[in-house]
C-alpha cells in the first residue's frame, strides 16, 4: 500500500467533496468525467518534480532504481494531472516537498489518505490559518471540515494539533498522557499574540475541543463552550 498524492489545476476554489470526486475519477482513468484541463503548470510541475526525485521507468519497477526512489510505482500522469505513489517510509520527507512544489506552480494537491486538499497561495485568504497535526502534513488555509476531522483523529499516537494564525496567534491541543493528562483528557491552549495573553484549559469531551477549534477558525469573538481559561503568563 502506498502513500499517494494527486496534483491538478483548478481555476477557482472548490470544496473538498469535489476534490474527492475528481481524484476518484482520475484513479479510474476518467479524465473527461474528472473535468480537469491540460495545463502547462502541470507539465512544469512534473518536470521540476522528476528533476528532484526521478520517476521510475518500466525497467526500474522492481529493480535497484525502485529501492533508491521514494516512489513505489510509475506516476499516473497526463497533461492535466499527476498522481504520485510513494512509500510510507519516505512520505515524511517527500510529501511536503510535493505539496510545496504544487503550490509554487499554482496547482492543488490532494491527499486522499486524510481527504485534505492543499490549495495554492492564490486560493487562500490573507488571514488563512495553518493546521499542523502531530501525524500528517501541514495544511495551509485549512477548511473547517479538515480542522474538525483532525480533532476527531487525535489519539495516543497522534496526540497534538496546532491551528496557527499570524503574529503569535494560535490554538493548540494536547491529548492524553503525552500532554500530561489522563487517557481521555485534552489540554487546550490559546495565545492572542503577546506572551501575557496565553491561556490554558483542560477538557474531557472531544466535541468541546472541536467546538473551540471551529470558533477559532471562524474568527468568533467569544467561545461557544463555557470553559475556565487559566493564564500561563
Amino acid at each position: 500500500m502506498s502513500f499517494d498524492l494527486a496534483v491538478w489545476f483548478e481555476a477557482e476554489w472548490i470544496p473538498v467533496s469535489d476534490a474527492v470526486d475528481t481524484y476518484e475519477r482520475l484513479c479510474d482513468g476518467d479524465l473527461a468525467g474528472a473535468g480537469v484541463a491540460a495545463s502547462e503548470a502541470v507539465a512544469a510541475f512534473h518536470r521540476e518534480l522528476t528533476g528532484r526525485f526521478p520517476g521510475l521507468s518500466a525497467a526500474e519497477d522492481d529493480g535497484p532504481g525502485a529501492e533508491a526512489s521514494p516512489w513505489t510505482a510509475r506516476f499516473d500522469v497526463s497533461a492535466a494531472h499527476v498522481i504520485m505513489p510513494m512509500s510510507w517510509s519516505r512520505a515524511g520527507g517527500t510529501a511536503p516537498e510535493v505539496v510545496a512544489l504544487a503550490g509554487r506552480h499554482g496547482l492543488v494537491c490532494f491527499d486522499p489518505q486524510v481527504r485534505v486538499l492543499h490549495r495554492p497561495p492564490a486560493q487562500r485568504g490573507t488571514d488563512a490559518l495553518s493546521l499542523q497535526p502531530c501525524v500528517g502534513l501541514k495544511v495551509e488555509g485549512a477548511d473547517p471540515d479538515v480542522i474538525e476531522r483532525a480533532v476527531h483523529r487525535l489519539s495516543e499516537d497522534n496526540w497534538f494539533l496546532i491551528l496557527e494564525g499570524r503574529g503569535g496567534h494560535f490554538l493548540q491541543v494536547g491529548h492524553g498522557p503525552n500532554a500530561g493528562l489522563s487517557a481521555g483528557g485534552f489540554a487546550v491552549e490559546h495565545r492572542d499574540g503577546s506572551p501575557e495573553r496565553h491561556y490554558r484549559c483542560v477538557l474531557s469531551e472531544r466535541n468541546q475541543v472541536a467546538a473551540l477549534f471551529a470558533d477559532y477558525a471562524s474568527g468568533a469573538t467569544t467561545w461557544s463552550v463555557d470553559v475556565r481559561w487559566d493564564s500561563l503568563f
